[in-house]
C-alpha cells in the first residue's frame, strides 16, 4: 500500500538532524563537511521526488477505492435480497431497486403505482406511520418494514419500504400451527328424551346412527374419537382440520339432526372445542367450559375457543322442554337453605324491567317472606311496566317500600346479604351492575340462552333455555319450596303476567310445563282481567304503533323490518310490542324493529315464530337473548346503516339454513 504524507515528514526530520551534524563537522574537517553536504542535498532531492511519486500513487489508490465503494454500495442497494422502494400516498414509485422487478415479474417505470404489479400491497396500513406488516400474494408471504420520510425538494411526504420474502419461515410456522392439538367435548344433549317411547331396536338404531355419523366426521378430519359415557364423547384433532370444520360451520350438527328412525324429537349435539392454548390442561378446561356454555344456550351448537376468542356455530334447533321437574325440586330445596342463612334478600332483574323480570322478582320475594326475611327489589329506573305494577300494588301494605334504587340498596348490604338476579345473566345488562361486586352471595335464575359474559362466581345458577319465561321457572320452584307456602292474589297475578308477556298470550315457546305453571297460578288466585288491565295501552302508544307499522317493509323469506321515528316516547317498549304484533301477520317468520336509544345509538328488537333463531342474528350485532325473543344495542351507526346490517345478516342466516336443510335431505 503507498505511504502517506507522514513518511515524508519523518524523512525531513532525519535530514534536519543530519544538517545539524554537518555544521558541527565543519569545525573539525571542512572537506568532509562539503562531501556530506553534497550527499545530503542528493538525498533531499531524491526523497522529494520519491514523495511526489508516492503522493500520486496514494491519490490514485484513494480515487480507485472511492469508486469501488460507490459502485459496491450501488450494487448492494440494487442486489440486496429484499425489495427497497420509495412511494407516495397513491403508491407511485419514486425509486426502487432491481429486486422489485425480479420478485414481482413485471417491468415498472418510476411514477407508476406499486399496486399495478402487487395489488395485495397493504398501502392503507403502512401509510403515514412506521412499523411492519405482513401480506401475502398467491403462495408467497412478505414482511414490510416501513418508515415515513419527507422529500427535501418539495417537502412531500413519502414512505420508504423494505420488503423481505418470509415464505419459508411462514410455511414452517403454518405447519407448526396446523399441527397443534385441538380438543373437543361432544354431548348428545337430549339423549333420554330422544330415546323415550322407542322400541329397543329403534333405540339401538338411533344410537348406532349417531355413532356412525360421528365416526365418519372424525375420519374426515383425521381425528381420534373416544366415547366415555352413553351420551359423551371426546375428540382430538389438529388445528388444520379445525379450520376445515369452521369453514363447514360444523355441519355434523345438521347431519345428526337429520336422523329420523322413529324418534319424534330430533337428535342434537353440543360441543365445546378449544385450540391455541399453552397446555393440554388449559385446553381441556376451555373445551369443558365451551360445552357447558353450549348446553346453557339450549344445545344444538358448538362453542369454540380459538385465538383467544369465543365463537358459536349452530343453535338452530328449538330447546327441548324437559319432561321431568327433578332439577326444579332440587334447586327449590337448595334455595330454601340458602335463603334461610341470609339476613336480607335483594332481588333485581335486567335494566328497563318488563313484567317477566318484575314478576320473577316478586316470586322470589314470596320465598323470602315465607322464611321471614327482609326483602327489597332493586330496579333500574321508572318504566311503563314498573309504573303499572306499582299502580295495582299501591293498595297493599306488604308491597310498600318494596322497590328501591341501587343507591338505596348499597347501605343495606352485609356479608350475609343474598342477591337474586332474575331474567338476566349478563352482568352489564342487570338493573344494578355495581351490586354484583359488593355482594358475595348471588343466585341467578334465567331462561335466556347463556351468553359469553356471565355473572362471576354465583352461589347457584338455575338456567333453563327451554322454559317460556323466568316466571315459569320461579313458579315451579314455588311448587316445591314448601308444602305450606301461601301467596296472595297479587303475587300470583304478577307471575302470571310475566308468563303471558313472554309467551305472547301462550302462542310462543309454550310447553306442557308452561300451562302447568299457569294453572297453578290460576288456582292460587291469579286474575287474568287484572293482567289485561296492566297491558292496556294509551292512545299515544297506539298512534306510535301505527306510525311504525306504516313504514314497515316485507323482505323475502318472511322477514319484516321497521324503524321507529325519533319522536316516539318509550321507544324500546313500543318497538318490542310492534315486533310481537308483526309475527301475527301471515307469512312473517322474523320481525325486526329498530329504535333510537336515549344515550345514543340504535336498538333492535327481534322476534321469531320459532322457525329461526334470532338470538344468533342479534349476537352478530353484539346482542343476545332467546331463540324467539332477542335484541341488540348498536352504539355506532345510523338507523339506515343498522337496518342494512340487519337485512344482510338475516338474509345470510336464512340462506345458510336453507343450504343446511338441503344438504341434510341429500344425505338422508
Amino acid at each position: 500500500m503507498p505511504q502517506g504524507p507522514s513518511f515524508w515528514f519523518d524523512t525531513r526530520i532525519y535530514l534536519a538532524v543530519a544538517t545539524a551534524l554537518l555544521v558541527v563537522i565543519v569545525f573539525y574537517n571542512p572537506y568532509v563537511a562539503v562531501l556530506g553536504a553534497i550527499l545530503l542535498c542528493s538525498l533531499y532531492l531524491y526523497g522529494r521526488e520519491r514523495h511526489k511519486e508516492r503522493q500520486k500513487a496514494l491519490d490514485s489508490y484513494l480515487y480507485t477505492m472511492s469508486n469501488c465503494i460507490e459502485e459496491g454500495a450501488s450494487y448492494a442497494l440494487k442486489s440486496l435480497p429484499l425489495v427497497m422502494m420509495i412511494i407516495d400516498k397513491e403508491g407511485k414509485l419514486y425509486w426502487h431497486n432491481d429486486v422489485l422487478i425480479d420478485w414481482f415479474g413485471d417491468e415498472v417505470e418510476l411514477g407508476e403505482s406499486i399496486m399495478g404489479i402487487c395489488p395485495e400491497f397493504p398501502l392503507d396500513k403502512v401509510w403515514g406511520k412506521s412499523g411492519r406488516e405482513v401480506f401475502s400474494t398467491e403462495d408467497k408471504y412478505y414482511d414490510v418494514i416501513h418508515e415515513p420520510v419527507i422529500h427535501k425538494m418539495d417537502h412531500e411526504e413519502l414512505i420508504i419500504a423494505y420488503i423481505s420474502d418470509i415464505t419459508a419461515s411462514e410455511k414452517v410456522r403454518a405447519e407448526c400451527v396446523n399441527s397443534v392439538p385441538v380438543m373437543a367435548y361432544i354431548q348428545i344433549d337430549n339423549y333420554d328424551d330422544v330415546l323415550q317411547g322407542l322400541s329397543e331396536g329403534q333405540r339401538t338404531s338411533v344410537v348406532a346412527e349417531v355413532n356412525k355419523l360421528l365416526a365418519e366426521w372424525v375420519a374426515e378430519n383425521e381425528a381420534v374419537l373416544k366415547k366415555y359415557a352413553e351420551d359423551m364423547y371426546l375428540a382430538v384433532f389438529n388445528r388444520q382440520n379445525l379450520n376445515k370444520c369452521l369453514q363447514e360451520k360444523f355441519d355434523i350438527l345438521d347431519r345428526v339432526r337429520a336422523i329420523h328412525i322413529g324418534n319424534k324429537i330430533p337428535v342434537t349435539l353440543s360441543m365445546g372445542v378449544a385450540a391455541d392454548e399453552d397446555s393440554v390442561a388449559i385446553l381441556g378446561e376451555r373445551a369443558q367450559a365451551g360445552l357447558d356454555l353450549a348446553l346453557g344456550r339450549g344445545g344444538d351448537q358448538v362453542a369454540v375457543h380459538v385465538g383467544g376468542k369465543l365463537q358459536f356455530y349452530g343453535g338452530k334447533a328449538k330447546a327441548v322442554e324437559k319432561n321431568t321437574r327433578v332439577k326444579a325440586r332440587i334447586v327449590a330445596q337448595a334455595l330454601r337453605e340458602i335463603i334461610d342463612d341470609a339476613d336480607r334478600v335483594l332481588v333485581m332483574g335486567h335494566t328497563n324491567e318488563d313484567f317477566d323480570s318484575l314478576g320473577a322478582a316478586i316470586g322470589v320475594g314470596i320465598m323470602a317472606r315465607h322464611l321471614g326475611k327482609e326483602l327489597h327489589i332493586v330496579v333500574s329506573q321508572p318504566g311503563v311496566s314498573l309504573s303499572k305494577l306499582q299502580e295495582i300494588l299501591a293498595d297493599y301494605e306488604e308491597y310498600q317500600d318494596l322497590f328501591i334504587t341501587s343507591a338505596q340498596a348499597m347501605p343495606l348490604i352485609t356479608p350475609q346479604t343474598l342477591l337474586f338476579v332474575v331474567d338476566v345473566h349478563h352482568p352489564e345488562l342487570s338493573a344494578a351492575p355495581e351490586l354484583l361486586s359488593k355482594v358475595d352471595r348471588v343466585v341467578v335464575i334465567d331462561h335466556h340462552r347463556r351468553s359469553e359474559k356471565f355473572i362471576a362466581n354465583p352461589l347457584l345458577v338455575y338456567l333453563e333455555p327451554s322454559a317460556s319465561s323466568t316466571c315459569e321457572l320461579v313458579t315451579e320452584l314455588l311448587m316445591y319450596f314448601d308444602d305450606y307456602l301461601e301467596f296472595n292474589k297479587m303475587d300470583a297475578t304478577a307471575l302470571y303476567a310475566g308468563i303471558v308477556v313472554d309467551t305472547k298470550q301462550f302462542s310462543v315457546q309454550s310447553g306442557v310445563r308452561t300451562f302447568d305453571a299457569a294453572a297453578y297460578l290460576r288456582r292460587s288466585g291469579a286474575d287474568p282481567a287484572l293482567v289485561r288491565q296492566m297491558f292496556r295501552l294509551d292512545f299515544e302508544t297506539v298512534k306510535s304503533r301505527a306510525e311504525i307499522l306504516n313504514q314497515a317493509i316485507m323482505l323475502p323469506g318472511g322477514v319484516v323490518v321497521a324503524g321507529c321515528p325519533d319522536n316516539i316516547k318509550n321507544a324500546q317498549i313500543v318497538a318490542a310490542q310492534v315486533a310481537d304484533m308483526l309475527l301475527g301477520v301471515e307469512g312473517v317468520q322474523i320481525s325486526f324493529v329498530l329504535f333510537f336509544l336515549e344515550d345514543g345509538g340504535i336498538g333492535v328488537s327481534a322476534r321469531s315464530n320459532g322457525a329461526f333463531n334470532v338470538q344468533v342474528i342479534m349476537e352478530e350485532l353484539g346482542g343476545g337473548g332467546h331463540q324467539t325473543v332477542a335484541g341488540a344495542q348498536v352504539k355506532k351507526g345510523t338507523m339506515e346503516e343498522v337496518k342494512r346490517q340487519v337485512i344482510e345478516l338475516s338474509a345470510k342466516y336464512i340462506e345458510e339454513s336453507a343450504e343446511n336443510e338441503s344438504n341434510s335431505t341429500t344425505r338422508g
